[in-house]
């Protein structure tokens, strides 16, 4: 082989090998920013979940403002915190059980609630229905 064929090949070789580095370099980059906006994409959901949950447990949320219709709710008298939640999530009074759970032991009121009936609206804030099923309003006037 001649010296000019010799240098061909080695200039092919040359280029296919910078071509070759280039893709492992660009498709590493390509890997490695789609692994990053993954996790800024988890961090934006995380922190909006964290913000909602705030403030559905500290601030006056109700799940249908508009709602016109009361609705029956019997608690039994060995029924837990969550228990109750989970009725007043499925006859759509509250929207979140665990929202309720940690009002009822932020406000304290875990021992405050009175087994019964109570008529209920999905207009009702948090705090009013505790205010209902706690008693707190003719409890507060007996005294």
């Amino acid at each position: 082989m001649s010296d000019t064929t010799k240098k061909k090949k080695k200039k092919k070789k040359d280029t296919s090998d910078m071509v070759r580095k280039g893709l492992k370099r660009s498709s590493g980059f390509t890997w490695g920013l789609l692994v990053n906006l993954v996790i800024v994409f988890l961090v934006i959901k995380a922190f909006s979940f964290s913000f909602n949950f705030a403030y559905s447990v500290f601030g006056d949320v109700c799940a249908d403002p508009l709602s016109r219709e009361y609705k029956v709710i019997e608690i039994p008298a060995d029924s837990t915190i969550l228990e109750i939640g989970e009725a007043l999530e499925e006859s759509q009074i509250i929207e979140d059980k665990y929202v309720f759970y940690v009002k009822v032991k932020v406000k304290g009121y875990g021992d405050k609630i009175k087994s019964g009936k109570y008529g209920l609206s999905a207009s009702m804030s948090y705090e009013e229905i505790l205010d209902i099923i706690c008693n707190i309003d003719t409890e507060e006037e007996e005294e």
